[in-house]
């Protein structure tokens, strides 16, 4: 760290050279491909999702604001502010104690219940987006992150093979799972779910159900946590299901990425849900969240940050181009140009700026890793060699994109 002001300075000259070739190139020598703007929710269809949205604006966001109160996810806190209402009319606060943004009402099956039968259409939507997370390359690309993930996580797991997936969807993560040798099972509350999990032949369980007795040597809450009304109790409940050593493994979107901060109500994956159940109803920061997790009586193994924002997307709104997602919601036509200039620069910074981000814990997703393990020199040998694999990813990828000379 003693050579951080020398790189930021090296990093400021290297910024001055390219403005300059841009101010000084031509029109010919500025011919750079355009950049690209993506619909949200890559697991569903656009057409569908804005339909979603209609539907719920019409006949369900009027029932928010008569579910009961709820206090900070995160610490328990009452103190808030109000922040905004996000494209699909959910009133966000931010936590004055721990930072953490939420929605300070209960959004939970009894709301979704009472929607559907309001409105029959959005319940055949739900059913639609079950059956296209199970179509081919949205199952591929599910597949390939879980795999990094497991990837990551086996070198650290010393206690059983016993895999347990809260919250685990259509059932991927127990099908990787179990082509890596785990014995593996999951949860979920909906019942379209359990049902297309179990015709896979997968183990998936409600909630309520009788399950085995049995402890877990990993247990994953990925993509989880930000749905649940009560974060504590969930984990307090896992904790006990967890081996002496055991993991578990934590993704949540990440309230301090760089576009959270700064599209805000505009942005796609800040909603609480319209039409397909509780979505982002909590967004975590780290320390919000290592403190969650403390009071659950778990221990921060090691952080990291995955998926980098969309450049070209935050500029194009900074801009003026577009307003985000809710011009997606209302089924608009994005402008996606951009000038050259703005394009060459994002070419040339966007690829380094995707390694920062992650290093700085500025990425969309948050990753965590925690144990319940006590012995300290366990706990210990775990973080340092979660850090150093860490360290070794980071490298590698700078150099890919900028290789040393």
């Amino acid at each position: 760290m003693q050579d951080l002001p020398q790189f930021a300075a090296e990093i400021g000259r290297q910024l001055a050279r390219l403005t300059r070739s841009l101010a000084n190139a031509g029109p010919d020598e500025q011919a750079v491909p355009p950049g690209t703007l993506q619909p949200p929710f890559g697991n569903s269809d656009i057409s569908s999702w804005v339909r979603s949205i209609q539907l719920w604006r019409e006949h369900g966001s009027m029932l928010i604001r008569h579910q009961p109160a709820r206090s900070c996810p995160a610490c328990g806190g009452t103190g808030q502010r109000p922040l905004f209402e996000s494209f699909d009319q959910y009133p966000y606060v931010d936590c004055l104690a721990c930072g953490t943004w939420y929605i300070p009402y209960v959004v939970d099956e009894q709301l979704f219940d009472e929607y559907y039968k309001r409105c029959p259409e959005a319940y055949e939507i739900v059913e639609g987006f079950t059956r296209q997370r199970l179509e081919p390359e949205r199952t591929a690309a599910d597949r390939t992150r879980i795999s990094s993930y497991f990837a990551e996580l086996e070198p650290l797991v010393s206690g059983s093979r016993n895999y347990l997936d809260v919250g685990c969807g259509v059932g991927h993560s127990l099908a990787v799972a179990q082509e890596r040798g785990w014995s593996a099972c999951g949860l979920d509350t909906s019942p379209s779910i359990i049902d297309a999990v179990r015709k896979r032949g997968l183990r998936i369980f409600h909630p309520a159900e009788v399950r085995p007795d049995e402890t877990y040597g990993l247990v994953s809450l990925w993509e989880t946590l930000e749905h649940v009304n009560a974060p504590l109790a969930m984990l307090s409940g896992i904790v006990p299901l967890l081996d002496e050593d055991g993991l578990l493994s934590i993704t949540v979107p990440n309230v301090q990425a760089i576009e959270a901060r700064m599209m805000r109500q505009d942005l796609a994956w800040i909603n609480g849900g319209a039409g397909f159940g509780t979505v982002h109803i909590n967004l975590f920061r780290p320390s919000s969240l290592e403190h969650l997790l403390g009071q659950a009586g778990l221990q921060v193994i090691g952080w990291d940050g995955e998926y980098s924002c969309n450049a070209y997307e935050l500029i194009s709104y900074m801009l003026g181009r577009h307003r985000g997602a809710w011009d997606y919601a209302r089924g608009a036509t994005v402008n996606q140009s951009l000038g050259e200039d703005a394009v060459c620069f994002l070419n040339w910074v966007a690829p380094a700026w995707s390694v920062l981000s992650r290093q700085l814990l500025l990425t969309p997703i948050l990753k965590v890793i925690a144990t319940r393990s006590r012995r300290p020199e366990h706990v210990a040998s775990l973080k340092a060699r979660h850090a150093e694999a860490r360290r070794l990813q980071i490298l590698a990828s700078l150099d890919a994109v900028y290789p040393e000379p």
